[in-house]
């Protein structure tokens, strides 16, 4: 076989053809019709390793087709262009393909035979390049094909987990972390979360172009999502995304992603992870497996070239991480509450109807309003009560009611007495509705504050001797003889026992003496 590479070699150095055709064993027409190929195709010294003799003849010199009985030719160079288009499939360009070959009068190649061929010809037309990458310059991103899965403790529900997948391509270190979503939130939080477990960041951050992290890329414009490109500038990296439909710009963590697949993701299949936590945990501990595992080939192992040859030329962190925040218009709704990520979030009443600018990041909610915050929650997350209320934003009215519940009533009875317990229980139970005794069991504390808790008590223990279930007002209406009986000479004036005698004789003679 012709010695591709070497011709290649030293036609780099230098050397005259005549000397290749001579140290290569060849004619100086071989020697010729190679260097003139690859100039056409291309292809320069240095090569990788990988792309040998056999790869270069197959390059260089394809192989004829075979005769196409009087068949319409295949454009494959047009097919391989085409392709490269998003949405175009096989069967389209097959289609456009028998159209022209029906216009030329010409037979067209069956579907499978068409696909064949030119399965064929990409084959022999492609050749990949390695790249020789340098410590800590790059850091690449992608997410996971394949999903896991966390149990809900509470429903029993499967709830779909997204994996993350961080790589430092000179070393192959790499750091893989699930979320249950792949929004903009956990698309950042994954990084920084990686530049954390990697103790520094990179000059460059080679991600995909999903719209989380990317807004457009093109060949005149590229256009990074505010808060992609605000976390970047942060950790003081800049984003450069892989060229559409070109994985290989980012070959090491499309290696890494299918090492996770097979390795982690796999290998953790038949276990039941109660919590995100928890199969972080282990999906962590996998990757750092991994990281630590010997080469097959060669000596040392990710972790070991990680630490001693990348990780100290990494960026230095800062001295926080980054916090996320997100911005967002809103008009405070009449009950003086924001909407803001399936949530409510109040605010004073006095801004209700009001145009208001909420700020998130990933723990808190501020509301903004005429430049000033109003008002500061703790982020409500997915399975909490989605109304963060505080009673200091609320009418007085509102507070009002608020407090009017039962519990809040009988701990208030209970601090008077047990008798008033007794009392407040009876008032509740003696409505069909609880709500509606709450006016009475409002009246029966405000006696409390009126009279001294101990009347009140002293009251309730009197007014339970004359009716198992009391009422408020008769309550209120044993006051007065408790005072009395505390103070018999305040000046009021009292019948005696024996002055309505002479009234409870019998019905037929009540009041005729």
């Amino acid at each position: 076989m012709v010695r591709y590479r070497e011709i290649l070699r030293l036609d780099a150095m230098g050397v005259s053809r005549r000397n290749i055709a001579f140290s290569c064993d060849c004619s100086r027409n071989t020697v010729k019709s190679v260097l003139d190929k690859a100039a056409a195709a291309g292809i320069r010294w240095p090569l990788p390793d990988e792309t040998n003799d056999a790869a270069l003849q197959a390059a260089l010199f394809p192989p004829k087709e075979k005769s196409t009985g009087g068949k319409y030719p295949i454009d494959h160079e047009f097919i391989e262009k085409e392709m490269g288009r998003r949405g175009m499939t096989m069967t389209l360009l097959w289609n456009e393909y028998c159209e022209s070959a029906t216009s030329a009068g010409k037979e067209p190649f069956m579907y499978s035979a068409f696909c064949q061929r030119h399965r064929r010809w990409a084959a022999s037309n492609r050749i990949s390049m390695h790249i020789n990458r340098k410590p800590a310059e790059q850091m690449q991103v992608d997410w996971v094909g394949d999903t896991m899965e966390v149990v809900d403790p509470d429903t029993g529900e499967l709830l779909k987990v997204y994996v993350f997948v961080a790589c430092l391509p000179y070393s192959g270190y790499m750091y893989a972390e699930g979320f249950y979503d792949m929004r903009a939130e956990s698309w950042i939080t994954a990084h920084v979360n990686a530049f954390s477990f990697f103790g520094g960041s990179t000059p460059i951050l080679v991600p995909d172009n999903l719209k989380t992290g990317v807004t457009k890329n093109t060949v005149a414009e590229l256009v990074v999502n505010d808060q992609y490109r605000l976390m970047a500038e942060y950790y003081g990296t800049a984003v450069v995304p892989a060229r559409p439909r070109k994985p290989k710009d980012k070959g090491a963590v499309e290696m890494s992603v299918g090492v996770i697949e097979r390795r982690a993701i796999a290998a953790l299949r038949n276990r039941r992870f109660m919590s995100l936590r928890d199969l972080n945990k282990a999906l962590l501990g996998r990757a750092q497996a991994i990281n630590s595992a010997p080469f097959q080939k060669r000596d040392g192992s990710r972790e070991s070239i990680f630490l001693g040859q990348e990780k100290g030329l990494l960026i230095p962190l800062p001295a926080q991480p980054y916090a996320m925040t997100t911005r967002k218009a809103a008009t405070v709704n009449s009950n003086y509450h924001v909407a803001f990520d399936g949530a409510w979030y109040s605010v004073p009443f006095t801004y209700a109807n009001k145009a208001v600018e909420v700020v998130a990041t990933k723990d808190t909610v501020a509301i903004i309003a005429d430049g000033q915050r109003v008002a500061m929650h703790p982020r409500v997350r997915e399975g909490q009560n989605p109304w963060s209320t505080k009673q200091s934003h609320m009418p007085e009215n509102h507070r009002d009611y608020l407090a009017r519940n039962g519990e809040r009533f009988r701990s208030e009875a209970a601090k008077v007495g047990p008798s008033c317990l007794e009392v407040m229980a009876s008032i509740l139970a003696s409505h069909r509705v609880e709500q509606q005794a709450y006016r009475s069991c409002k009246g029966l504390i405000s006696l409390a504050r009126t009279h001294g808790r101990e009347t009140l008590e002293q009251a309730c223990a009197k007014a339970l001797s004359y009716t198992k279930n009391p009422s408020y007002k008769t309550v209120k209406s044993v006051i007065p003889t408790i005072i009395q009986d505390e103070d018999p000479d305040d000046g009021a004036y009292l019948r005696g026992d024996g002055f309505y005698d002479g009234y409870l004789k019998t019905e037929e003679g009540f009041g005729n003496d």
